[in-house]
């Protein structure tokens, strides 16, 4: 019989929960990936995914955005809400929930476009703007959101595939917060870049904190205490632990998580 994961008493305020899921199952297949994850994910709050390689925490991100809705062998059962909607009700657009649910992935991936329009192109195919001047706006706040306008301002018209590493995963960053997304999902963000760009990434995510929800994925226990004030152990499939990051790191309830943090298992 598999444990439940330890939550702590403190009773969060519903109003601050801003995603729930429960009872969540993932299969590829016939591989059972994620196994009976219940969480609540708090609003204006970095919670960090930590586990093992292929202990399921990227799986799991990819059901918060229906991301594995492109995996044709992927098969996701339980509830996982949206300020209390359920994501996966018939009704809902997946490409607009992904307007919603910002994401990062771990390579960085601009479009082959200029700076400009990589920013631009979700207020485009959402209609969110009504002329070049709102476009410009959005395109100017979005990147100063993700801390590289003043690098860029004065090559907008040059491809966003010119920058280096650490600019192109910011450039990446403006592009999903664009659509004014209200959670930012983040998958590995830094495992591509060198520590100066981790650094820059980091010290953004703890700005971007005060207008979302953010939840990232890292396989750096280092970066997850740095920048989440939430953590969420996963291990084989299972949510082990989920707690304040403190907790996790000094004080964990299972012993799993005590053997990964202390680097047993890994």
């Amino acid at each position: 019989m598999y444990d439940a994961p330890h939550m702590t008493e403190k009773s969060v305020d519903q109003k601050d929960i801003k995603i729930a899921a429960r009872k969540v199952q993932v299969y590829y297949g016939d591989n059972h990936a994620i196994k009976d994850v219940d969480v609540e994910i708090q609003d204006k709050t970095v919670t960090a995914f930590i586990g093992p390689s292929g202990c399921g925490k990227s799986t799991f991100l990819r059901c918060l955005n229906r991301m594995n809705d492109t995996i044709d062998s992927c098969r996701v059962e339980g509830d996982i809400t949206l300020d209390g909607e359920n994501i996966y009700d018939r009704k809902v657009d997946p490409v607009q929930l992904r307007a919603k649910v910002g994401m990062v992935f771990q390579k960085p991936n601009p479009f082959p476009k200029s700076i400009y329009d990589n920013v631009a192109y979700g207020p485009r195919i959402h209609g969110m703007t009504r002329n070049k001047a709102e476009l410009d706006e959005v395109v100017e706040t979005s990147l100063r959101r993700a801390a590289i306008w003043d690098e860029v301002k004065d090559r907008l018209s040059a491809p966003g595939t010119g920058l280096s590493g650490g600019q192109q995963q910011r450039l990446c960053i403006a592009r999903a917060v664009a659509t004014e997304p209200e959670v930012l999902l983040m998958d590995e963000p830094c495992s591509a870049l060198d520590p100066i760009a981790t650094a820059q990434v980091e010290e953004l995510i703890d700005e971007l904190r005060s207008q979302y929800s953010v939840v990232i994925v890292t396989h750096s226990m280092q970066q997850a205490a740095r920048v989440s004030q939430k953590t969420a152990f996963f291990h084989l499939g299972h949510l082990v632990e989920y707690d304040d990051t403190g907790k996790i790191f000094t004080n964990p309830e299972d012993s799993r998580t005590e053997s990964y943090i202390s680097g047993r298992i890994g």
